[in-house]
């Protein structure tokens, strides 16, 4: 190898690193938002520019005033999902419609997780009678034929939740904007009778 090309390798080599280490720079420099958004493939518009910020293939999450990127919300026809976590070994009696049931659960929204109402923050079981709308319809149909000590994962689409509807949660800001598709995940803590039942039922549902 003659000294004009090692020179000339040299040369190329320095050059590299002097690339490699302004892009190091420049990464470090980044703040943890534009971080984010490199990673989600997120790209900006030039100021001053209308369309603002610009997904690119992500069609499964959609944007929130917060800049803040959200999973859409499933279709309100979409079929309920339910999902058992866990069953026990010995089941004996299964939830059917018009039993009285002692659940604990939470409920978040699809989109963001955000906590809109539990049982458990409130540390009592919700009681309530099943098959009478005391809940939503996806609620009840989710939990039929359900063995006590049984725990399953909901996933309710706004047609067989709330559908166009605002509602809020008994969590502070736990609000359901219209069209949301809600996450439940419910444990079966018993099925009772009505005279047990009657004490801790919310009366007016």
């Amino acid at each position: 190898m003659t000294p004009e090309c090692t020179a000339e390798r040299l040369t190329k080599m320095l050059l590299l690193l002097v690339v490699l280490t302004t892009a190091i720079h420049h990464a470090e420099s980044l703040d943890w938002r534009s971080r984010r958004d490199a990673l989600l493939g997120i790209q900006r518009k030039k100021k001053g520019s209308k369309a603002g910020w610009k997904k690119v293939k992500q069609p499964s999450f959609k944007k929130d005033k917060k800049w803040e990127w959200n999973r859409l919300d499933l279709p309100p026809d979409s079929a309920l999902r339910v999902g058992v976590k866990y069953r026990p070994k010995t089941c004996n009696t299964k939830s059917k419609s018009g039993d009285y049931l002692s659940i604990h659960y939470n409920g978040t929204l699809y989109s963001n997780g955000d906590l809109f109402d539990s049982s458990i923050l409130r540390e009592e079981p919700f009681v309530f009678q099943i098959g009478r709308q005391q809940m939503n319809e996806g609620f009840e149909k989710g939990l039929l034929n359900m063995c006590i000590g049984e725990k399953r994962k909901l996933v309710v689409p706004s047609g067989m939740a709330y559908g166009g509807t605002r509602v809020y949660g008994s969590e502070i800001m736990g609000r359901v904007l219209p069209d949301s598709t809600l996450v439940y995940n419910v444990e079966l803590l018993n099925i009772l009778n009505e005279a047990d039942a009657a004490p801790h039922l919310v009366w007016g549902l």
